[in-house]
């Protein structure tokens, strides 16, 4: 048995997966002397190439691997005939990612390993989740800044208040906008009292997110995996505490996506009939949660004002769109939408591309969990398969509202499933998962309906 201790990759690995999600580089000015992500980035991929020199890993690719490199390839390719000023800069990010993707998922080949790597991000994003709940319990400062896109760019003063107005008192500095806000723990404060991170979890909506598949799911499964009192105890409070976190973020698919984890655990173990008590428990959570009010149909307003803008990117170049990272060029918001993103920025092909990952994805873990049911022994990566099932459930439902295609917990997840596949198969050889040419064309199917019928119709009925 290789023990996950003894792999070279695996330092590396977690160290990443805490830089970029946690990204203590940000509040501690020491360590910003030295490029940790790149050198972490580094690290994981040199020690993978060790590891499969010493044949403790074998050079086994993830299902979803071609399918990967056809992306970023495809990106890379689209900046170059579109973009070329800003090739270097687009390829050296898009490689980081890929080196993100690619060593989670071919540096972890047995459970164990694969337990270490999930601890390693459930640990970081329950540190995000008690990094937030502290910061919506805090008291409300005032927080001076410039206004970017309807937030606020700058550090609390210190001053206490209610609300925005007393921080524009007689005490302020000229030339600054200011907020009131729960200011919490490493520099972080809310926006419009809504709990949220720092670096790529910015955006409450995203913090929901990733707290919902990084630590909700994974804390249930550790729980469901040791199954003593204590662990059980420790880890449910975790989850309970990560799910008020969503909560408190106010956002309406992140309270969606915390509902559908444990969903996916009860009816597995319940079946369809445990479907009519957990909607009678959804509903008032449902109801009780989120955001209402002129903000939020503003909010929805001008998301669907940027689908449609995105259309009219495709529209405009349907073989490359208008290039990786540039939908912020041409519309004044993001896409809030990861369809929407792909399509509009890397055409038809791309938008394929990032289907086919995901597709695989899914068909690796049903496919997987299908062929484990009357495996003797299999608990463990049924387990595990659930939890990644329950994760990507949630994600696959609040990423079209969110902008998630080169997101870091988007990769982070996809080669999650990658290394969980290729656990399965060093205990059972014979587990294989490919992109049938039924599969392929059923992705294409998918997308070319998606553009041209379902989103162009729902907008329509929208009033755009």
């Amino acid at each position: 048995m290789v023990w996950s201790g003894r792999l070279f990759a695996i330092p590396g690995i977690a160290a990443l997966i805490i830089f970029i999600l946690a990204r203590p580089q940000e509040f501690f000015p020491l360590l910003q002397r030295v490029p940790f992500l790149h050198l972490f980035t580094a690290l994981a991929v040199l020690g993978w190439v060790i590891d499969v020199r010493l044949r403790r890993l074998q050079p086994i690719a993830a299902p979803t691997l071609p399918w990967v490199i056809g992306f970023f390839v495809w990106a890379i390719i689209g900046t170059a005939v579109l973009l070329p000023d800003q090739l270097v800069n687009r390829t050296l990010e898009l490689v980081s990612l890929f080196a993100l993707y690619g060593t989670i998922a071919h540096a972890v080949q047995r459970f164990r390993t694969f337990q270490l790597v999930a601890g390693v991000v459930a640990a970081t994003t329950l540190f995000i989740a008690l990094v937030c709940f502290h910061q919506g319990l805090a008291d409300l400062q005032c927080v001076a800044g410039e206004e970017s896109n309807a937030d606020i760019i700058g550090k609390p003063d210190g001053r206490p208040c209610e609300n925005n107005e007393q921080c524009r008192g007689p005490d302020a500095e000229p030339g600054f906008e200011y907020r009131c806000e729960h200011v919490g723990l490493f520099g972080t404060y809310s926006i419009e009292e809504r709990v949220r991170y720092r670096g790529e979890l910015h955006d409450p909506n995203e913090v929901a997110l990733t707290i919902s598949a990084g630590a909700l799911s994974l804390l249930i499964a550790f729980a469901i995996r040791k199954r003593r009192a204590p662990s059980v105890f420790f880890y449910g409070l975790g989850a309970a505490l990560v799910f008020y976190t969503v909560f408190m973020t106010q956002s309406r698919g992140g309270l969606v996506a915390g509902l559908l984890v444990p969903g996916i655990f009860i009816v597995r173990r319940y079946g369809p009939k445990s479907l009519i008590p957990a909607a009678m428990v959804a509903i008032p959570v449902l109801m009780l949660g989120g955001r209402s009010g002129e903000s939020a149909d503003q909010s929805t307003l001008e998301r669907y004002d940027a689908w449609s803008t995105g259309l009219s990117m495709f529209r405009s170049n349907p073989v490359f769109g208008v290039g990786a990272r540039q939908f912020a060029e041409h519309h004044y918001l993001t896409a809030h939408n990861t369809f929407v993103l792909a399509f509009a920025e890397l055409g038809f092909p791309g938008f394929v591309l990032f289907m086919a990952v995901l597709y695989l994805s899914f068909k690796s873990l049903i496919v997987g969990l299908r062929q484990l049911r009357n495996v003797p022994g299999s608990d463990v990566a049924t387990t595990w398969g659930l939890a990644l099932l329950a994760s990507m459930a949630g994600i696959v439902f609040q990423i079209n509202t969110l902008s998630f295609a080169y997101h870091a917990v988007m990769w982070i997840f996809f080669a999650l499933v990658g290394a969980w596949s290729s656990a399965i198969r060093y205990h059972l050889p014979t587990f294989r998962v490919r992109m049938t040419w039924r599969d392929f064309f059923i992705v294409i199917a998918i997308c070319a309906s998606f553009i041209g019928i379902v989103l162009p119709l729902f907008l329509r009925s929208k009033g755009f």
